[in-house]
């Protein structure tokens, strides 16, 4: 997730963010500010993110995982998982 500007929840995009169940998430300081991004139940903390700096890659483990910069809290943002999973397709002689 790129973190772009100081602009509400124009502040990061994409926004909301949709992630697969599992996949990590990073967030990617493209502003020329630093910024601080923190889940607000505070289960993920990026710690200061400088200029052009990125952060570690984090697990978002709740459905939906509201966010915003501690540095700036206008800035607010989402990351949802995608609950819309397709079923294994079925394989061998029973299929149809």
């Amino acid at each position: 997730i790129n973190v772009v500007a100081v602009n509400g929840a124009q502040s990061f995009s994409p926004n909301p963010a949709t992630l697969p169940p599992g996949q990590m998430v990073i967030w990617h300081n493209v502003d020329t500010i630093t910024h601080h991004v923190v889940l607000n139940d505070r289960s993920v903390d990026t710690g200061d993110l400088l200029p052009g700096a990125s952060s570690q890659p984090m697990a978002i483990t709740a459905a939906k995982g509201q966010y915003h910069c501690s540095i700036h809290p206008v800035m607010v943002g989402s990351v949802n998982q995608d609950t819309n999973t397709q079923p294994d397709t079925c394989q061998g002689p029973y299929c149809n």
